[in-house]
């Protein structure tokens, strides 16, 4: 391989490389009995609109393309089961899109080599034709439509719709019944091409491998990709939120609510932020943090309350959401005790004794992560996606400070930034 990093106070080390200009990396993991591959292209559902010509022209795709376009790459030339194919190997594979990659993954404890043949040459051998796409628009927009009765996942498009005026991300990741029907297989062949170029993709390996006979195999079945001039549409995003208030009507015995936040880009060191929005939620929100302890004991909250954060370089969210019979005296509550911590100079001085346990906690999770083939794959994918280094996280939150946290709250809980949703 060719260079490496080591994480060295609990033994990992990565190794990186360049094949036919596919960026491969390898985390060994002696004597493990399982191996994983996950080989991800930089491209998800909000890239719709893009240009090839280094930024000259743009042209806007159907939402729900990248999503459409993972369901057709598991169909090879020839037809034939591809999920058999890999059954029959010892392997279980699987493939998954977000806003910002699309990645496709197996693991085993038998054949490695077989396997990764296999998805290096289903990834890279398109096959895309007027039937087998027209197929497709049937069985994709029943996925969707499965959809419909989901009161959290329509809540969540609620609440995004609400949060963004334009950018992509506001819609479903899988598109609408309408943007899906509107697909041709020249759409698909444009995005496949301009994405799946092993320039725009990398490879992720875990386990005990003989890594010389790896990398002449992906030698062998992976092409040289052209020299790209790719640039993806950058959007001037409003930071108030486009709507307010919503109310989704489900017939639910208890309502559902979700309080919704847009973030500010993060434009650098997106680990970094993501890292102490993580430790500002928990302090705040979390499930030992007073403001549940208080509610869970005096009723006005469940244990269905829950808090999550989401961070990308042009877009951020923060939800809390739950079930109450009474959602709207949650939100007054949620944005009463925001403002309180604004009034209060010393919230923050008061909690450095539960940051530091939160960050043992979060460390300790970390070198979790090391003991299961998956997750080393999926970690270090989305992070190597961001251009961030996986050996720089313990230290860079070890050194997060309550200073830090209080200037991180500052910086995204504003009023008109936010939404309310309730599902009724």
């Amino acid at each position: 391989m060719g260079s490496m990093k080591e994480l060295k106070f609990i033994d990992e080390k990565i190794y990186e490389t360049e094949i036919n200009s596919l960026k491969v990396y390898y985390i060994p993991k002696k004597g493990f009995a399982k191996s994983y591959a996950i080989l991800t292209s930089d491209y998800g559902s909000k890239d719709v609109e893009f240009s090839i010509d280094g930024g000259k022209t743009f042209k806007r795709y159907p939402e729900g393309i990248a999503h459409f376009l993972e369901h057709k790459v598991f169909e090879m030339p020839g037809g034939g089961n591809v999920f058999n194919k890999f059954t029959e190997l010892g392997a279980s594979v699987n493939a998954f899109t977000n806003n910002h990659q699309t990645s496709y993954y197996f693991s085993t404890t038998a054949h490695f080599m077989e396997n990764l043949k296999l998805l290096l040459e289903m990834v890279f051998t398109p096959h895309l034709t007027k039937e087998n796409v027209e197929k497709e628009k049937g069985i994709i927009a029943e996925e969707i439509k499965m959809y419909d009765d989901h009161p959290g996942f329509r809540g969540y498009i609620v609440a995004m719709k609400s949060l963004y005026h334009e950018h992509p991300v506001r819609e479903d990741i899988a598109g609408s019944v309408e943007s899906i029907y509107s697909l041709t297989p020249e759409h698909l062949i444009e995005c496949y091409d301009a994405f799946y170029n092993p320039r725009n993709m990398i490879l992720v390996l875990v386990g005990d491998l003989e890594i010389d006979e790896v990398e002449h195999l992906i030698a062998e079945q992976v092409k040289p990709g052209k020299p790209l001039d790719l640039v993806k549409k950058v959007y001037d995003e409003p930071m108030e939120s486009l709507k307010k208030e919503s109310i989704l009507h489900m017939d639910l015995q208890v309502p559902n609510y979700i309080y919704g936040l847009k973030v500010i880009s993060q434009k650098k060191d997106l680990l970094l932020a993501t890292l102490t929005g993580s430790l500002l939620m928990k302090l705040v929100f979390g499930s030992t943090s007073d403001f549940y302890e208080e509610n869970i004991r005096n009723g006005k909250i469940n244990d269905s309350f829950s808090t999550e954060i989401s961070l990308d370089e042009d877009h951020g969210e923060i939800f809390i959401g739950g079930e109450s019979k009474e959602p709207e005296k949650v939100f007054t509550l949620i944005e009463d005790y925001i403002e309180s911590i604004k009034s209060d100079e010393n919230f923050f001085d008061d909690l450095e004794t539960d940051l530091e346990r939160i960050k043992k906690g979060m460390t300790g999770n970390f070198v979790n992560i090391f003991n299961s083939v998956d997750r080393i794959g999926v970690t270090t994918t989305g992070m190597l996606l961001h251009q961030e280094d996986i050996f720089t996280y313990v230290e860079k939150l070890k050194n997060i400070t309550v200073d830090d946290v209080r200037s991180k709250f500052m910086e995204v809980f504003h009023p008109e930034r936010s939404t309310k949703v309730i599902i009724r």
